[in-house]
């Protein structure tokens, strides 16, 4: 039994030495212990500022971590710049006509040296280990932050300068009204003028009231006025119809004298019935004959008669 317990103590040991191993050789492989075994050349990059960036951080060639940053950034020179020195692997080579720029990994992100190799260069144009090359720095959130609190400071003293100065011309121009308008004389004009603007209003009120009343008269004779032209209308209308009524009565009149005129000239003439009778004595002698019988005889007993020879009718003397 105390055997069977030992190997197995012994196999699970076996397997925490591998795992151990395993996790050690992870770590030296991609973690930065690893880079300490491998063949790296030093070279120093000269930055006006290299605010952010400390020892350890990453070297990136094109997106690719090619080494670190050997040591934290230190002065150089008189002109208050800073040296860098980055340690990169062996098998790049970088042209020392590339862009070094410190950048940051977003807003509040860790820095990070970038290098930018130029468009064409030659075998001759890569850096040398131990060699000095200028960089630059883009702008990140450190310098944002410093140049906006320089405009704010800026802004901020040029703000309130003006206005102290607009406060203190507007004191003046309010002492100057003070002492100018606001006298005792000007106020008692100003309560003068008010007192006199509310009897204008009050009066302004009544001829108002009175316009009103003028106004609602106007009305009334524009409302008969209009009545009063309609009427007019009317009888225009009327008396349109009655000249017209007229003018055919005078038509149908002159039209009814010109056929008398005409009816008389055929008589004048014998023309027709009553021309003949009227023109012709033997006809309206016959015509009064049959007409002498007819009433005599009628019309079923009737008789041709000569006409009675009136009696002479006798004179009569003077006594």
């Amino acid at each position: 039994m105390n055997t069977n317990n030992r190997k197995v103590e012994f196999v699970v040991g076996l397997f925490l030495l591998a795992g151990f191993a395993a996790i050690a050789v992870m770590v030296v492989m991609f973690g930065r212990l690893g880079q300490s075994f491998q063949e790296t050349y030093e070279i120093t990059v000269h930055f006006p500022n290299a605010s952010g960036l400390q020892k350890g951080y990453e070297v990136l060639l094109s997106g690719a971590s090619v080494g670190n940053v050997d040591s934290a950034p230190e002065l150089a020179g008189n002109n208050y710049g800073v040296k860098v020195k980055l340690r990169i692997r062996s098998e790049v080579k970088i042209p020392r006509t590339s862009y070094f720029q410190i950048r940051t990994t977003g807003l509040l992100g860790d820095s990070y040296v970038d290098v930018v190799p130029p468009a064409q260069f030659t075998d001759a144009d890569f850096a040398a280990p131990e060699e000095e090359i200028v960089g630059t720095r883009t702008t990140g959130f450190d310098d944002l932050t410093s140049k906006g609190s320089e405009m704010i400071d800026t802004l901020n003293h040029n703000v309130l300068k003006k206005v102290s100065e607009e406060l203190d011309a507007l004191k003046i121009a309010t002492n100057n009204i003070n002492e100018r308008l606001f006298t005792e004389k000007n106020l008692k004009n100003i309560e003068v003028t008010f007192e006199n603007l509310s009897a204008t209003s009050k009066d302004f009120a009544a001829t108002a009231a009175k316009l009103d009343a003028i106004v609602a008269k106007t009305e009334a004779a524009v409302t008969s006025a209009q009545g009063t032209m309609k009427t007019i209308d009317g009888t225009a209308a009327d008396l349109k119809g009655a000249i017209t009524d007229f003018r055919k009565m005078a038509t149908t009149a002159t039209q009814t004298a010109d056929s008398a005129k005409a009816v008389m000239q055929r008589i004048e003439r014998g023309d027709g019935a009553l021309g003949l009778l009227l023109s012709n004595r033997e006809t309206a002698e016959n015509l009064r004959v049959l007409i002498a019988n007819l009433r005599k005889s009628g019309v079923l007993f009737y008789k041709d008669r000569p006409a009675a020879t009136p009696a002479p009718t006798p004179s009569r003397r003077p006594r």
